[in-house]
Formats: structure tokens, C-alpha cells, sequence
């Protein structure tokens, strides 16, 4: 306690006798009887209750929703003790012994009444007079009403509670009700934070807040803060030096009216608090503490006008953003356009919440899909001209080169961003595999299925920013998905914390390893380059995964990424759907991402994720996935789940007759290397009439038992087209005429042997591989 609240009856009743000491004993006896019979209406609801107000999370005021006021309640151990010296020597010095009125000052200010009139009400008098009380009666009356009342205020409250009531309660200009309030719209600071300079300012302006309050520079003001410091140097509350070097600091007041900052933010932390508790949304004078970091918010907003300007002769006309703390959910910065308030780019709509066609940005979900059904990073995708059957006739996908680049690695295909591989992957796995993890992963605006063909993984359905930045960030924690939110904590009028999130609630979904591996493919540069080239806005000076997204005539583009400890999630475009001008996801939102993910690394120091156990690097020869063979010129490492690791040699590298060396592509890639003018293997070195391609010979695959029901992909290629038959354990589960043939395979524990049989001018030949499949 700061100021003494010991009440007994009997003191209470010899300064009760004290304040009327100057009245009829009969009158004394009816004050007295008074103040502690009559009955007592509690002020802390009487007193005026603004409008609600939204914080950020450092506290500065987002928003408030009434015009009347500001009102944030807090404690008194939350004021800091100078505020609470400069209001009682300003306004009551004998605030702690009297009983509620002060008959030395009521003697004073009478004996001097007309030479120099001067106020006598005490802080309690003042308490009452704001809680009860208007100014409509005669002074006289409402003075011995506001005295009567002061009294029984003390009866009833300590002095610490009628010191919180009226520092939460006083009005101190520019709409400010309370210190707390007063603190943030004068110094941008709490009031547990004030100085002395800045406690005398603003103690000093609750007598006259609309002479005092315009500026801390004006005499009026430095007079007033000056008598402040002054009474607190004669009443023993601060010393002559520190009241002289409080006179002398500069006080620097925050803008009168700020710019509007995270309007599409404060909207979402409504909509989300009416969803948590319908009520709240029509009760007045709650504060509402959100999630938003306001410094981040403010480079948001400028680094999407920086990259705007830079784009405004490409058509593209707005942006949005979204950070997130993927470990707990925290929305710290939410940009639902370039500007809220310009109705030519539909400012007022939050594009972060609007679905929108993601390009590329869904691949690493196809892939983390492939992951679990037996592919690894190092596995062997062709990058072909190929050709599917959709509903709308046939669809033959290209790269944003207009390239084929022939065997390339998973880990190549993803960080490249290849189309070609991404669909063949689709079609290999099979649409409900794909949107199955994609739905895991919060991706639900995904639902129209029958009507996704295989470009779905290019773009083809529509997803939200915020979903997707949570999808990244569910990457970012080893596989588990946090639900996004705003709102951290509620207050009432009365200061009582009614509602406070509650921890994370996490959902695995997908395994940490897989979520290691296709977090060190997103940032790799190196597997970047064949699709980006060397320097891109994606390379930062610390480690971090990110994608892009581009959709056909680039009316969309993305970049979306991570550390361990922050998502970012950028979208750039119109709005109205019209095209951007040859603007990439790399050239658009990547310059956006960079410059938010640095804004990010000042605040929080970035760290990488911790690798999880069960994986091995190995050596592999790219693009094989094998072990280098005798001729491998590619060596490289690679991390593979421990058990998925190969275990015999390629021979895609062969030496010809004459030396050289000579490749011996699959069957579907040949076509393309000759025509990339790469020497091909002569016959001998051929590839068999027909290969067991996946899974590899001694390959041990893992049940996961949270997963339920999972399968292994099961691949094999003719050197020619065929009818080529695919056996497990002597039993067909697949038959296809064509160069190759890919079947789902329910997985079983146990060792099994997969065969592939062909048939060609009345010879049979075969292929086998043999692998395990384990549980967990």
C-alpha cells in the first residue's frame, strides 16, 4: 500500500468530528450517522465508461472505438510512483490523513475567498463529485453534497483504492480519462513508466486540461508543471536537485492525432472477439490487448509502398502481409492491403483473408504428401514434356521457362520451383493424397474437387494468405499447426482480466522429419539456382526457407517463408483480378518478404530449426538418388529418414567405347536428352527391357501409426512401350500398356518383392525389387 488504509471506527469517527468541528453538535452527530448508515452506491460504476479501446502489444493505443474518451484502467502498483507523489502535492497533500475532506484547506480557502479564491475539494471530494454528482445545483448545496459524500467514501474505500479510482478516472486532455490513457496519448508510454518531469506535466493538468495540454513548451504549462515539481519539493517528495533537473528536461509529446495503423488488424481482433464471446462485442469500456508488434506493422506498411512505387508501371497495385509466431500463433502484423482508405485498389477489403490463387506456393504440400508415401529428397523426377487427360481435354504443363531439364532430384524440383515434376507427382500420387495433407495443413478453402485438374498444385485452387503463412509456419515448428490469433487478453471497465488466450493448441500435422526435410529444401540456395539463378531476393544473411507463387497471367504472386521463429506471408496483385505486367512471385512479393523478414531478425534474433533425430547424410550421385557409381562426375550430400537411405549404385552415368562419358536416361527422358544434345549410352549400356524404378533394391519403409492408412508408390519402366503387369509377393495390383506404370500400394509390415513383367514377340522379362516395410 502507498498511502496508509488502516480504518477503524473510532478514527474514522474522531475525523469525522474533526471535519465538523465547526457545526452544531447536532448537526456533527447527523454527518457522522450519516456517513456510516446511509446507504452507499459503490462508485466504480458510476463513473463515465468510454468506449472500447484495442492495444497493441506493447501497449500503444491501435484504436478506441468512442469519441467520448479513453479510458485504460490499471492498478496503482502500475503507476508509477512519482505520478502518484505529483497528484497528491497538486491536488492534496493531506490526502492521506484527512477523512475525506480537509478543514485547513476549507479554512484557507475561506479565509482567502476574495483576495484569492482557491479550490479546497480533496481527491476524495473530487472522486465524488465525478461519480455522483452534476453540476446543475447550487454551488453551495453541491458542495456540502460532494463533502457528505467524501466522507462516506472513506468509510467505505481504503485510500489506495480511492487514489486508483480517481487516477482511472480523471480527465487529463486530449480525450484522455485516467493516467494510464493520459501516458499513452501525451509520451507514448505506460503510466508505470512516467518520470518525474513527465508525472508533474501531467499531474499538473487535471485543474485545466484544454489551458495546459496543447503543448508542454507553453508557459501555462512549464508554470503549472513547475508549481507541481515545486509542491513535491516542500511536501518532501522529491528533492531540489531532482526537481531542478526534472524542470529542465525536455518534454517530447507523441502527435496529437496519429496516422490509423493496423486498420485490417483491428477489424479481425473485432471479429475474432465477437466469435470467442458474442457478448463482448456490445459491452463499452473493455481493452482489448492484442497480438500486433506496432514498429513491425509500421515497416509493413512502408515496405509494401516502397515495392509498390517501384512496380507502378507493371500494373500492380496493391499488396498484403501477414507475420506470424508460428510456436504460438501470435498475429504480430497483418497488412489487408496498400492503403485502407483508397477505393480505387478496394482498400477496405483484407486481401489477407480474401482466397486467392497461390501459384506454386502449394508445392511443398505435394511434396511433403510424396515424403510420407515413401519419395525422399534425393529421389529421381523427370522434368519431360508430358501430356495428361483432364476434363477440359488435355493438359501439358510447362515451366515459367518454358524449359525441360530433363532427371532432376526432388530437392531440385521444389527449391526450383519446376512445374513439370510437381504434376507428374500429382498424377503419380493422386489428387486425394495431395488435398488430403493440404486440408491438414488449414488449407480448407481448397474444397471445390471436382473441378481441380492436375494443375491444382499450380495454382489452380484458391487459399487465404493468413491460412497459408499458418501452413509455412506449421514447417517452421517441426510439423505441428497453431491457429492464428489477435487477441491476447480482455479487461473490463473495472480493470478485471475477463478474458486471456489460453496456451496453443497444437495439431501434428506432418512428421518432424518431413518437415526438416522440406524446411533445409526451401532453404537451400544452391538447389535454387537452376530455376532462379544465383542472387534473388529470396538470400538473406541468415538462414531461411521461402517459396514463391506465380498464377497464369499474373494477376497473383506470392512469397511465403520462414525461420524458427517467424512466418511471413506476402501477396501481391489487384484486387479486381486484373493482370500485373510480367511480375513474378520473386519479383513482386519477394522484395516485400526480404524487407519484412529483415524488419523481423532486428526484433527477434533469427534462429534456425533444431534437427530432429532419425535422419542421415549421405552421399548420393545427382540426379540418381543412387550411390555414386564408377563414373558419377555429381556427387553430392544429401539427408535422407534414416532407413530410407539407398543402397546400390546408379549406372546413369556410363563410359563409352571411346572414352567419354555417355548417360542412360529412363525411357521417358530419352527424347530429352537428345534433344539437349547429351550423349546417350549405346545399347550395351542400355537400361534392362524392363526396371523395377521405385522402391529402390533393400529399401525400408515406416508405418506412422497416427497417420492410418498410408501407401508406397510402386514404379516401373520398359525400355518401350508395353503391357507391363505389377505383382507384390506374386500377387497383381497393376497392369498398363505404355512406357511406364505406377500403382498405390497399401503398405503391409513385412519383406516384399515387387515384380514387373512384360511381354514382348512371345518373351517374357522381368524385374524385381525386394524392400521392407516396418512399423514404427
Amino acid at each position: 500500500m502507498r498511502v496508509s488504509s488502516r480504518r477503524s471506527v473510532a478514527s474514522g469517527l474522531a475525523k469525522a468530528a474533526l471535519a465538523a468541528a465547526a457545526l452544531p453538535p447536532l448537526a456533527v452527530a447527523a454527518v457522522i450517522a450519516w456517513a456510516w448508515l446511509a446507504p452507499f452506491a459503490p462508485p466504480e460504476g458510476r463513473l463515465g465508461v468510454p468506449g472500447s479501446v484495442y492495444l497493441a502489444a506493447d501497449g500503444s493505443v491501435l484504436l478506441r472505438e468512442s469519441a467520448d474518451g479513453l479510458r485504460i484502467p490499471v492498478p496503482l502498483d502500475r503507476i508509477a510512483p512519482a505520478m502518484v507523489d505529483a497528484t497528491i502535492a497538486a491536488e492534496d497533500q493531506r490526502f492521506a490523513s484527512h477523512p475525506g475532506v480537509d478543514p485547513i484547506a476549507i479554512a484557507r480557502a475561506a479565509a482567502t475567498f476574495r483576495s484569492n479564491p482557491s479550490g479546497a475539494s480533496t481527491i476524495t471530494q473530487q472522486l465524488a463529485r465525478a461519480a455522483y454528482l452534476d453540476d446543475a445545483s447550487p454551488r453551495l448545496v453541491r458542495k456540502a453534497h460532494e463533502s457528505l459524500l467524501a466522507l462516506q467514501l472513506e468509510r467505505h474505500r481504503t485510500k489506495d483504492e480511492i487514489l486508483a479510482l480517481y487516477l482511472n478516472s480523471v480527465y487529463y486532455g486530449r480525450a484522455a480519462y485516467g493516467v494510464e490513457a493520459a501516458a499513452r496519448v501525451y509520451f507514448g508510454t505506460s503510466a508505470q513508466n512516467l518520470d518525474v518531469a513527465q508525472a508533474a506535466f501531467l499531474a499538473g493538468l487535471p485543474q485545466l486540461p484544454s489551458a495546459y495540454e496543447p503543448s508542454p513548451d507553453t508557459a501555462a504549462a512549464k508554470s503549472r508543471q513547475a508549481y507541481v515539481l515545486d509542491r513535491m519539493r516542500t511536501t518532501g517528495r522529491l528533492d531540489g536537485s531532482s526537481a531542478a533537473n526534472a524542470a529542465a528536461e525536455e518534454l517530447v509529446l507523441v502527435p496529437e492525432l496519429a496516422p490509423p495503423l493496423a486498420r485490417h488488424f483491428v477489424q479481425f481482433a473485432r471479429e475474432e472477439l465477437a466469435a470467442l464471446q458474442p457478448s463482448m462485442s456490445d459491452r463499452s469500456g473493455l481493452v482489448i490487448e492484442t497480438t500486433i508488434d506496432p514498429a513491425l506493422q509500421s515497416e509493413v506498411e512502408r515496405s509494401i509502398q516502397r515495392q509498390l512505387s517501384a512496380l507502378k508501371e507493371k500494373n500492380a497495385g496493391n499488396a498484403a502481409v501477414v507475420v506470424l509466431d508460428p510456436h504460438t500463433g501470435a498475429l504480430l502484423a497483418m497488412a489487408g492491403s496498400a492503403n485502407f482508405d483508397d477505393p480505387s485498389i478496394d482498400g477496405q477489403v483484407n486481401v489477407a483473408l480474401q482466397p486467392r490463387q497461390p501459384g506454386s506456393a502449394l508445392k511443398p504440400f505435394l511434396y511433403a504428401a510424396a515424403l510420407e508415401r515413401g519419395y525422399t529428397a534425393a529421389s529421381t523426377l523427370l522434368d519431360v514434356p508430358s501430356t495428361f487427360a483432364t476434363a477440359g481435354g488435355a493438359y501439358s504443363p510447362m515451366n515459367y521457362d518454358r524449359q525441360f531439364h530433363g532427371v532432376v532430384t526432388l530437392r531440385t524440383a521444389l527449391a526450383s520451383s519446376y512445374n513439370v515434376p510437381a504434376v507428374r507427382t500429382l498424377d503419380a500420387l493422386g489428387m486425394d493424397a495431395f488435398l488430403e495433407v493440404a486440408h491438414r495443413f488449414g488449407l480448407r478453402t481448397l474444397s471445390n474437387t471436382e473441378v481441380y485438374g492436375p494443375a491444382v498444385v499450380l495454382g489452380g485452387g484458391e487459399v487465404r494468405l493468413l491460412d497459408l503463412t499458418a501452413a509455412y509456419g506449421a514447417l517452421a515448428t517441426g510439423g505441428t499447426l497453431v491457429p492464428p490469433f489477435a487477441v491476447a487478453r480482455v479487461r473490463d471497465a473495472a480493470g478485471r482480466t475477463i478474458y486471456e488466450r489460453p496456451a496453443a493448441v497444437t495439431t501434428r500435422v506432418l512428421d518432424e522429419a518431413n518437415a526438416w526435410l522440406l524446411a533445409d529444401i526451401l532453404s537451400d540456395p544452391n538447389a535454387r539456382i537452376p530455376g532462379f539463378g544465383e542472387v534473388t531476393p529470396l538470400d538473406l544473411p541468415f538462414r531461411a526457407a521461402a517459396k514463391t507463387g506465380t498464377t497464369t497471367g499474373f494477376r497473383d504472386n506470392w512469397t511465403a517463408g520462414f525461420t524458427a521463429d517467424r512466418a511471413v506471408g506476402v501477396w501481391v496483385g489487384n484486387t479486381d483480378g486484373s493482370p500485373m505486367t510480367d511480375v513474378s512471385g520473386v519479383d513482386g512479393a519477394g522484395p516485400i518478404w526480404r524487407d519484412v523478414m529483415f524488419a523481423t531478425a532486428e526484433r527477434t534474433p533469427p534462429r534456425w530449426l533444431t534437427q530432429p533425430p532419425g535422419l542421415v547424410r549421405l552421399t548420393v550421385c545427382a540426379p540418381t538418388g543412387q550411390l555414386p557409381g564408377e563414373h558419377c562426375p555429381t556427387p553430392q550430400a544429401e539427408w535422407f529418414r534414416a532407413g530410407t537411405e539407398p543402397r546400390t549404385a546408379e549406372r546413369y552415368y556410363v563410359r563409352a567405347a571411346d572414352g567419354g562419358l555417355a548417360i542412360a536416361p529412363p525411357a521417358e527422358a530419352v527424347g530429352w536428352a537428345r534433344s539437349a544434345g547429351l550423349r546417350i549410352a549405346a545399347p550395351e549400356a542400355s537400361p534392362a527391357a524392363v526396371r523395377v524404378l521405385q522402391p529402390s533394391p533393400g529399401a525400408v519403409l515406416y508405418l506412422a501409426p497416427e497417420l492410418g492408412t498410408q501407401h508406397a508408390l510402386l514404379r516401373a519402366a520398359a525400355a518401350e512401350s508395353a503391357t507391363i503387369e505389377l505383382r507384390v509377393d506374386g500377387v497383381t495390383v497393376g497392369r498398363e500398356t505404355g512406357p511406364s506404370i505406377s500403382v498405390q500400394w497399401p503398405l503391409a509390415p513385412g519383406v516384399h518383392t515387387v515384380e514387373a513383367v512384360i511381354e514382348s514377340n512371345g518373351v517374357l522379362s522381368r524385374a524385381t525389387s525386394t524392400f521392407e516395410v516396418r512399423a514404427r
